[in-house]
């Protein structure tokens, strides 16, 4: 379980005799904070006690729920810490100039001694977000659809359930995507092409794109991947747009779903 960073009790006055007592100690909050996870954790274990099997959260759901708490304690612990760090820099450089080399080097050796606490937390915070994630593409469905209603169209049009009049290049439609966690992606649609339709389909997120020619589907609609995507930004826009036309239409959009790579 993760906990706080609780500090020595470390005064100024105890660095710098003469000047006025100011307790560089963090704020109380941030140790009272591990109390709280705690209760909050007891709080969940009393209250699943009392639900039915088919009511309880999942273990997955409750692992999620106590990592999320302990990054926002970390997170909350970084600044208060890396403020006390910069007040100790200060005095142990007030000590040195006033030849007080035993005081300096006491406030030194505190200052380090912090300075290792953050690169700590540094670290236990990165474990902490590569389990959430692992967490987050664990809980992923084999597909993910893109729904054709929610998109943002550009130049197209939405009729019958469809997305078509691709008719110009640079045409298309975007979706914000639904706080994916970062990775390749497959992405497939399923459209129609007729025998003078057709072109090249430009699909980008935020740094990465691919591009995939569009043919004539022979037998009604069909289904193709496009290819692996670089998700980069899982929360920001995934944009289909038309890069060449072979005449009218580039297609009609039936269907657009993304399949995690790993799977």
């Amino acid at each position: 379980m993760t906990t706080a960073f609780r500090p020595r009790h470390f005064t100024r006055k105890s660095l710098v005799p003469g000047q006025a007592t100011a307790s560089m100690a963090l704020p109380v909050f941030l140790m009272l904070q591990a109390r709280h996870l705690q209760l909050l954790i007891a709080a969940v274990l009393m209250w699943t006690a009392g639900l039915n099997a088919a009511d309880a959260p999942s273990e997955q759901q409750l692992t999620s729920a106590r990592l999320e708490f302990e990054r926002a304690l970390i997170e909350a612990s970084l600044e208060p810490l890396k403020k006390q760090v910069i007040e100790l820099d200060a005095i142990e450089k007030q000590r040195a100039a006033a030849r007080d080399y035993d005081g300096a080097i006491a406030v030194r050796t505190e200052r380090r001694r912090l300075e290792g606490e953050l690169e700590r937390l540094d670290k236990q915070l990165l474990l902490i977000q590569t389990r959430e994630q692992s967490l987050r593409s664990a809980a992923l469905p084999d597909r993910i659809p893109l729904p054709l209603d929610q998109a943002e169209l550009n130049g197209v049009r939405r009729e019958g359930g469809e997305i078509t009049g691709w008719s110009r290049t640079g045409t298309g439609a975007a979706w914000k995507l639904p706080a994916l966690p970062p990775g390749g992606y497959e992405v497939v649609i399923r459209y129609r092409c007729g025998a003078l339709d057709g072109g090249v389909l430009d699909v980008r997120e935020v740094r990465f794109h691919l591009s995939s020619p569009i043919e004539t589907t022979l037998k009604g609609p069909q289904e193709k991947n496009l290819g692996t995507l670089k998700i980069t930004d899982g929360s920001g826009t995934l944009t289909l747009s038309a890069t060449t036309l072979l005449k009218d239409n580039l297609m009609d959009l039936l269907g657009v779903w993304l399949i995690p790579a790993w799977r």
